[in-house]
């Protein structure tokens, strides 16, 4: 076979061009102009190449049926036609501009370097080279040189993975997942792929963390809209986070945006705000010692730690044990001292108010920022020696401190009893990571009453209230969960008597007491007290007349189970779903005739609301206790301090005479009975016409 040989001068600088892979010559003959083929003296073109592999894209362009093989190179010319493309190739995505301006180019030069193929069914399979195959197309080529080579399809793979990492213009992405296919093969590993491309191990896990990026950051980065060490940096961090990222940071028209700051300033924000160092928190760390998930022990955050920090990547567990922390310390706090509220400025963790609210705790929320209320007295720094050049100095700064804590005691003991006083509220504020002390001053409320001086005369004035003690507070407070938990069972209740089927069984007592109560109130006016019937002021099928001659024949079961439809309308109406507890009235009806006719029900509405009312409760109560338990210990210590100063005067002995009357014996209290009132049977002038 002749071997075809590029032209000793090129067109520009002279030189000579580089000897290429021949093409054959049935091929060449063929690509030659139609009227200079047929000239005898005209020899057979040859294939213009510019560099190794360079076809001239004339020659490209012609039809071989049968292309032969160069026996060193093995490289042929392939009809694009004939050629598919594989499916483990890592690079799947092409920028259209970037091709476009590859086909320029081969219509100007020729395919540079040859694609791999390896033969599949009656065709070949791309092996590598696959942006070059499109952008061949592109341009209008027939035939692209290609390198066919037997592999099988694990040899095929390590191949395209191979020939991609090793290309200068590789995409960040697309070398990630070249490095995650070739680990997913189970034919490689990390320290494999350290050795076989001569990256350090850091650097390849970065890039496999690419794999981990979200969308929104994934196309920032292949439209170089961030760089790949800012990619990298987020891509640290699980997708909730990259999604926070970008939408505050990243995304367009975001308020504070970051696509300016420097990489190491973008790592610096994501590790303190995401995963704040171990140090930060307060919960034991211990277990943090030896997990896998702190960074100390990671070679991806070598940089981070480099001060010697460690932080947590499993926030999950993380965020659990600083919530059980924050809860244990809280009701720890309210054990030591029940004066103290429980309060939140809204940085407190939901888990964590949610598990104080299951246990009973209250947790206030404040009115203003915490910076709004006071710390209370600061104990001072004690002196060291070591920092002053003199004893002299020594000794002065030690007489102040003296000083300053004296006056701190004094504070701290006013303090202390201005909160016992209830001039004074003791807060602890539960942050996001720990919990401090804040104080409110209490002031004396004025509030507008109405004076009553007797003969239709009022006059309004204003009154001082003084703010209740911590004792009367919390009391105050357990009436008011009393409250809350029946304005539940009353709301709940109200929705169960929308669906409930009344009853024609035998009335109770209870029942018939409830009943005429309710419609005394509701519906009876004094004129129709008096009367042997009753007309509801609205019906909805019978009119005033059927009504009233319907309920002189009216049955024992039909009145009953018109009671008790009565009863049900009259409680849903009527029952208080505000500052009411079991102890008011139609409260403690509504949930007593509830009980009697829809037991089931009844019970599960008041179980649920009962069950938190007791937990509170019982809360309130161990601090009641303590307090009184305190009040006790105060008052005996005080009596025995007390010593008696003299001894009480004998009374006189008084004469018989002068013994004082005794107070006569009241009168015995007579009830009168009621007075036999008949009801009025007559009809009414207008009954008497309709009847």
């Amino acid at each position: 076979m002749q071997t075809a040989k590029a032209n000793s001068k090129s067109k520009k600088g002279g030189k000579s061009a580089v000897r290429t892979p021949a093409v054959p010559e049935a091929v060449a003959v063929q690509a030659q102009d139609p009227v200079a083929a047929e000239t005898p003296d005209t020899k057979p073109a040859e294939p213009q190449t510019t560099d190794i592999g360079a076809v001239n894209p004339v020659a490209a362009t012609s039809p071989a049926e049968q292309p032969a093989v160069h026996p060193e190179t093995d490289v042929r010319l392939l009809d694009l036609n004939k050629i598919v493309n594989s499916t483990y190739n890592p690079r799947k995505n092409f920028r259209e501009d970037t091709l476009l301006e590859l086909a320029e180019s081969i219509k100007q030069s020729g395919v540079l370097q040859p694609i791999c193929v390896r033969p599949k069914d009656e065709g070949f399979e791309i092996v590598y080279g696959e942006r070059r195959y499109w952008a061949a197309a592109m341009a209008n080529l027939k035939f692209i040189p290609a390198l066919v080579r037997d592999l099988s399809d694990a040899e095929a793979e390590d191949a395209a993975i191979t020939e991609n990492l090793q290309r200068e213009d590789v995409r960040p992405r697309e070398e990630a997942a070249a490095y995650k296919r070739a680990l997913q093969s189970g034919r490689h590993t990390i320290e494999s792929l350290v050795g076989k491309f001569g990256k350090s191990e850091a650097y390849i896990r970065s890039r496999l963390k690419l794999c981990e990026l979200i969308d929104a950051l994934a196309g920032m980065l292949d439209r170089e809209d961030i760089s790949v060490g800012v990619a990298t940096e987020i891509a640290k961090y699980p997708a909730d986070i990259q999604q926070e990222v970008y939408d505050d940071h990243f995304a367009e028209g975001c308020y504070n945006s970051w696509k300016t700051a420097r990489i190491k300033e973008i790592a610096r924000r994501l590790y303190e705000r995401y995963m704040t160092k171990l140090e930060s928190y307060n919960f034991d760390k211990t277990e943090c010692l030896s997990c896998q998930h702190n960074t100390a022990n990671q070679v991806l955050f070598k940089d981070e730690c480099a001060d010697g920090c460690a932080g947590c990547q499993n926030r999950e567990c993380m965020l659990r044990k600083n919530d059980e922390y924050l809860v244990l310390k809280a009701v720890k706090l309210l054990k030591d001292d029940p004066r103290t509220t429980l309060a939140t400025n809204g940085a407190t963790p939901v888990a964590v108010l949610e598990a104080l609210e299951q246990e009973g705790y209250h947790v206030e929320e404040l009115e203003y920022s915490v910076y709004h209320y006071d710390k209370g007295p600061q104990m001072p720094d004690a002196p060291q020696a070591e920092e002053f050049e003199s004893e002299e100095e020594f000794s002065e700064a030690q007489e102040e401190y003296e000083a300053e804590m004296a006056a701190f005691a004094e504070e701290t003991q006013q303090l202390e009893f201005d909160i016992s006083e209830g001039r004074v509220r003791k807060y602890a504020v539960i942050g996001n990571l720990d919990i401090e002390f804040r104080y409110e001053e209490i002031e004396d409320e004025e509030r507008e009453v109405t004076i009553n001086e007797g003969q239709s005369n009022e006059r309004k004035v204003f009154v001082s209230v003084v703010p209740p003690s911590p004792l009367e507070g919390l009391l105050q407070q357990e009436r008011r969960y009393r409250e809350i938990c029946y304005e539940h069972i009353t709301t709940d209740m109200k929705r169960v008597f929308l669906d409930v089927k009344v009853a024609n069984k035998p009335l109770q007592k209870e029942e018939q007491q409830m009943f005429y109560y309710a419609v005394m109130q509701r519906v009876m006016s004094d004129s129709k007290l008096r009367q042997c019937g009753f007309r509801p002021k609205e019906g909805s099928y019978l009119t005033d007349e059927e009504q009233f001659a319907a309920a002189g024949r009216i049955t024992a079961k039909q009145q009953a189970a018109l009671i008790r439809a009565f009863l049900v309308d009259y409680f849903r109406s009527a029952a208080p779903e505000y500052r009411c507890t079991d102890e008011t009235l139609l409260t403690g009806m509504m949930c007593r005739f509830a009980d009697l006719n829809f037991a089931e029900q009844s019970q599960a509405v008041q179980q649920q609301y009962l069950e938190t009312y007791e937990k509170r409760k019982a809360r309130l109560q161990e601090q009641i206790d303590a307090l009184q338990a305190k009040a006790e210990a105060e008052e005996m210590a005080v009596s025995m301090r007390e010593a008696p100063d003299f001894e009480p005067e004998e009374l006189p002995d008084l004469l018989p005479d002068e013994m004082p009357d005794a107070e006569p014996s009241p009168e015995p209290l007579i009830i009168p009975m009621d007075p036999d009132i008949e009801p009025d049977t007559r009809m009414p002038e207008e009954m008497k016409t309709a009847a």
